[in-house]
């Protein structure tokens, strides 16, 4: 395992990789898929809740996986945040053969607030990721509560796969519903599951990450991430 912390050039963020050995012994495994994972929290912070555990979990499932830690709110703007995610895709598609990945299987997956930037970076106007997860994302601008603006949606956004909970309530179900419309309207392919149980920000929604909140561990929920690698693996044909 390739366990690496790299600092994103002109920016305090940071990408940490978790990257599978590549062994002659196993000459015939092929290039592998690769999923950017940027946490929630805010932009107050990047949670720990949703950086590790996701990205082992998807490493188990054979992906190249990576956590970027972007510029928060007190660090900087919005913009720059974007910029962290943009650099970041293009830094591990500019390193696809070196970290094993096949450069046209590159996935997103952000939450909460990385719901968020995650539906920027499918929309940037120079580089995209191959496909886009959003877990509970903050989408519609909000006044008081979110400021950050409405990502938009076209013709070109890659495959979406989103998730949220009906009982959400600091990022009502109305934010996925909004963008799942949007999503149709631009005849953009997606897959929403929305569970009736749960509050915001469950990750896995298992005892790990629960934080010693019983309410965090929600057993009907855990099924997002198999069904989200079902998923990925049927896009990235």
């Amino acid at each position: 395992m390739k366990h690496q912390v790299i600092t994103l050039k002109n920016s305090k963020a940071t990408l940490t990789t978790y990257i599978h050995d590549f062994s002659e012994e196993m000459k015939d495994m092929t290039k592998r898929k690769a999923i950017l994972i940027l946490p929630g929290g805010g932009y107050q912070f990047c949670s720990d809740r949703e950086a590790e555990p996701i990205a082992l979990s998807y490493n188990q499932a054979g992906f190249q996986a990576f956590v970027l830690r972007y510029t928060l709110h007190d660090e900087g703007t919005f913009e720059d945040s974007l910029t962290d995610a943009f650099n970041a895709l293009k830094m591990i598609k500019q390193n696809a053969d070196k970290w094993f990945i096949n450069p046209n299987h590159i996935a997103v997956i952000g939450f909460s607030a990385g719901g968020h930037l995650a539906a920027h970076l499918s929309n940037h106007k120079s580089l995209r990721p191959n496909a886009c997860l959003l877990g509970y994302p903050a989408i519609l601008t909000e006044k008081t509560m979110w400021p950050y603006p409405t990502p938009t949606v076209d013709e070109k956004n890659p495959p979406t796969f989103i998730f949220h909970t009906f009982k959400d309530e600091v990022v009502p179900v109305a934010h996925s519903l909004y963008y799942a419309g949007e999503c149709d309207q631009h005849n953009v392919p997606f897959e929403h599951h929305i569970f009736n149980e749960g509050p915001h920000g469950l990750s896995l929604a298992t005892l790990e990450v629960a934080n010693k909140r019983p309410d965090m561990i929600q057993p009907r929920f855990q099924v997002w991430l198999e069904l989200s690698i079902g998923w990925l693996n049927s896009v990235f044909q």
